[in-house]
């Protein structure tokens, strides 16, 4: 458990962590105004600044149909309900098998879950 040939140790010792760096700035000055704004390159080679990255997103637009087939990951659904399946099958199972046990080994437990009426008796 401790010895570092470990490959999760060795993964937490070698990953990238982004330093943060303090930004030139006066302490008169506002913070927001002393931050350069960042210039990202795209992938086609061209520069875009936080402005117009942030203006692209607000107009990027996503219909449901492509939220539907691109962006929902159908495994992990398909995994998710088939446990919930499962679930309810085990309680359902569970459920009945304590059922009959009551019925079979404890009588006046059975009539006090399902009590008989008058009419019934007879």
């Amino acid at each position: 458990m401790g010895s570092d040939s470990e490959p999760c140790c060795d993964a937490v010792k070698h990953r990238i962590i982004p330093k943060i760096t303090q930004t030139e700035s006066n302490g008169t000055e506002r913070k927001s105004s002393a931050v350069k704004r960042k210039v990202k390159d795209d992938s086609n080679g061209k520069k875009e600044t936080t402005e117009e990255r942030i203006v692209r997103i607000n107009k990027t637009s996503v219909t449901f149909m492509e939220f539907w087939y691109e962006c929902l990951d159908w495994e992990m659904l398909r995994l998710f309900f088939g446990l919930l399946l499962l679930f309810f099958c085990m309680v359902g199972v569970a459920s009945l098998l304590y059922l009959m046990f009551v019925f079979n080994y404890r009588e006046s437990l059975w009539y006090y879950y399902f009590p008989v009426s008058k009419r019934e008796e007879l």
